[in-house]
C-alpha cells in the first residue's frame, strides 16, 4: 500500500513537470476601449503619471500606497516608484522606455521579487474616436531555478484573467477621465513651455470696450501713437509689438497695445504709458495665417492647457512677429502666450 501511494506520488510529480515544460514561457494580456477624444489627448494623459492616480486599478486598489515620481515630466525616463500593501500592489517601479506620439507608449515595470514585465498603450486614432489597446507581456522564466519556472508556467495560465480585470477596470476609468476634458484636437499644435523676462515697454489701455467694436482699428490707432512717441524721443524698438488681453468676456475687453522698448526712461505725453510686460512661466503657441484665423489657435491651445493639468493664469499676449504691411495674410507669424495660473498640476 505504501508503495503504491510513493508510486502515485511520483507519477503526479513527473506529469506535473512534463505538462509544465509544454507550458507557454511568455504571457502576453491585452484589452481595448473605444475613446471618443482625439488621439493628443490620450497620448498626453498616458506619457507621465501626473493623472495615474485618477484612473489606474493599481492606485484605487491601495489608497494608502506611496508613490514617488522622478525623472522627465514626460516621454522616455518618466519613471514612478510605489511601496504599498504586500496584499494589494506591494513594492515596484514602472519607467517610460518608448513614446512615439500619438501613437504608442512602452513601461517598463519591476515588482521587486515578483519579476519584471513590458506594459504598453497602443493609440490607434480613427475618423469617430480611438481605438486605445493596453498590453501587458513578461517572461514566466527569467530569473528563476527549474521549479520556480514550473510554478510560474502555471501561474501564467490565470494572468488573462488576474490583468485583464484590472486593464478592463483601468481603460473604463481612463475613458471616464479623458472624456470629461475638451474634445479639440491639438495634435498639430506648436506649442511650447517657456520662461518668458519681463522687458520695458511702452502701451496704451484700451480700457473697456464692447466687444463688437473694432478691436484692430483700436489697436492700431495705438501703436501709432506709441510710434511717434519712439521717434520724437529716438527710442528703439526691442521686438515685435505685443497685444496683452487684461480681461475678455462677453460684453467687454481690456487689451493694453505695448511696444517693447530698449528704454522707457522718456517723458510722456497723451494716452502713452511706460511698465513691464508680464512675466513667468507661459504656454507659446506659433500660429500662422491671417490674424482672423487665430480662434482656432486658442481652441487648440485651451484643450492642450486642460488635458495637461495646466491653470490659465490672469493674462495672455500676442505677438505680432510679421509686418502685416509687408506679409502676405497667410504667412503672418503670431505668438501667442497664456500665462500659466501655477505650476503644471500633480497627480489628482
Amino acid at each position: 500500500m505504501f508503495n503504491k501511494v510513493i508510486y502515485t506520488i511520483v507519477i503526479a510529480i513527473f506529469i506535473f513537470i512534463v505538462i509544465g515544460l509544454f507550458l507557454p514561457s511568455n504571457v502576453s494580456v491585452e484589452r481595448s476601449i473605444l475613446i471618443n477624444r482625439p488621439a493628443s489627448t490620450v497620448f498626453v494623459l498616458l506619457n507621465s503619471f501626473r493623472t495615474f492616480r485618477a484612473w489606474s486599478p493599481l492606485a484605487m486598489r491601495d489608497p494608502d500606497a506611496e508613490y514617488v515620481f522622478s525623472g522627465p515630466a514626460t516621454g522616455v525616463g518618466a519613471r514612478l516608484d510605489w511601496r504599498g500593501d504586500p496584499r494589494q500592489v506591494g513594492n515596484g517601479w514602472q519607467e517610460i522606455i518608448e513614446s512615439a506620439p500619438f501613437k504608442r507608449i512602452s513601461m517598463q515595470l519591476d515588482f521587486e521579487n515578483q519579476g519584471r514585465a513590458v506594459s504598453y498603450f497602443n493609440i490607434e486614432d480613427r475618423p469617430a474616436d480611438v481605438l486605445l489597446t493596453w498590453g501587458f507581456e513578461a517572461d514566466l522564466v527569467e530569473g528563476h531555478g527549474f521549479f520556480g519556472s514550473l510554478l510560474a508556467r502555471y501561474f501564467g495560465l490565470f494572468f488573462d484573467q488576474w490583468i485583464g480585470t484590472d486593464y478592463e477596470q483601468g481603460l473604463a476609468n481612463l475613458k471616464a477621465y479623458a472624456e470629461s476634458l475638451p474634445a479639440t484636437d491639438f495634435a498639430g499644435l506648436d506649442a511650447e513651455i517657456l520662461r518668458v523676462e519681463p522687458v520695458d515697454i511702452l502701451y496704451i489701455p484700451t480700457g473697456d470696450r464692447p466687444v463688437e467694436g473694432d478691436v484692430g482699428a483700436s489697436l492700431a490707432a495705438a501703436y501709432q501713437e506709441i510710434s511717434t512717441i519712439m521717434q520724437e524721443n529716438s527710442i528703439e524698438m526691442l521686438s515685435a509689438p505685443i497685444a496683452i488681453t487684461r480681461s475678455w468676456d462677453a460684453h467687454n475687453y481690456q487689451i493694453d497695445a505695448a511696444i517693447p522698448v530698449i528704454s522707457a526712461d522718456i517723458p510722456l505725453n497723451g494716452n502713452v504709458r511706460a511698465g513691464r510686460s508680464p512675466s513667468g512661466t507661459a504656454v507659446r503657441v506659433v500660429h500662422k495665417g491671417p490674424y482672423e484665423n487665430m480662434g482656432s489657435s486658442y481652441e487648440q491651445l485651451s484643450a492642450y492647457m486642460a488635458v495637461n493639468g495646466l491653470e490659465e493664469g490672469r493674462v495672455s499676449w500676442e505677438q505680432y512677429i510679421s509686418d502685416p504691411a509687408q506679409t502676405p495674410p497667410s504667412e503672418l507669424i503670431t505668438h501667442i502666450y497664456f500665462l500659466i495660473g501655477e505650476e503644471p498640476a500633480g497627480p489628482p
